[in-house]
């Protein structure tokens, strides 16, 4: 019983600390107008990570495993988020209707470019299952990632970790690349950013041209869809 009610309260530590610093991270990423390179999940996760290698420095000492079971609560809300990224595809269902095989075609051929290539890349640097798989989800935003990842045994931490990453890559440099290209269209846009930079993209291209937020919010829900369909059959193939 004692062990439970310290445990509990360990949890329930761990939860209001993550909940407070992302409070934080969202703070100052408004200070600073909403950067790509400020994304409050990669700045909150920096400052998470820092704090339990603090911890660990002082002798207090957290390990991994035990702060993802303390945080379990939050894992546990992945699963209602994924679910109600279903209201985007509803709330875009206009859209979806008007373009839909055109949209699909981008998104399934951004999607398996990514995928495609992240295999890739594990296949050539000898990376073995898990990390392949951890990789390979990085095309895809968190809750997919998450789920997918879990589902076929990889690192469900490197995977998020790899999910936030390459969002704020992309944020920072697919936005340029379409200006580079004059590709200034709304739907363009927001296709070529849901598909490559997840959540973080989306959010900074919602703030300063909501149509294209919306594409891109409906693309990156589609790929995640995508994504959790085909990848496990391609680890049954080439695994």
């Amino acid at each position: 019983m004692a062990e439970m009610l310290v445990s509990s309260l360990i949890s329930g530590a761990v939860v209001a600390a993550v909940l407070l610093v992302f409070a934080a991270a969202r703070a100052l990423s408004a200070r600073l107008r909403h950067p790509p390179w400020a994304s409050p999940v990669l700045v909150a996760a920096l400052v998470v990570a820092m704090g339990l290698a603090g911890l660990n420095a002082t002798g207090i000492g957290m390990s991994g495993a035990r702060f993802q079971a303390a945080a379990a609560p939050l894992r546990w809300l992945l699963g209602p988020a994924l679910v109600a990224l279903a209201t985007v595809v509803h709330g875009n269902r206009s859209l979806l209707r008007r373009s839909l095989l055109p949209m699909l075609v981008a998104i399934a051929g951004g999607t398996c470019i990514g995928v495609a290539s992240a295999i890739g890349m594990a296949r050539l640097f000898g990376l073995d299952r898990s990390l392949t798989m951890a990789l390979a989800t990085k095309s895809v935003s968190t809750p997919f990632a998450v789920v997918i990842a879990g589902a076929g045994g990889a690192s469900v931490p490197l995977a998020a970790a790899l999910v936030v990453l390459t969002g704020v890559v992309g944020a920072l440099f697919v936005p340029p690349l379409l200006d580079r290209l004059r590709i200034t269209g709304a739907a363009t846009r927001g296709l070529a950013i849901g598909v490559s930079s997840h959540i973080v993209g989306t959010d900074w291209l919602g703030r300063r041209d909501p149509a294209a937020g919306s594409v891109s919010a409906l693309a990156m829900v589609v790929s995640g869809v995508l994504a959790a369909v085909v990848l496990p059959l391609v680890w049954a193939v080439i695994f």
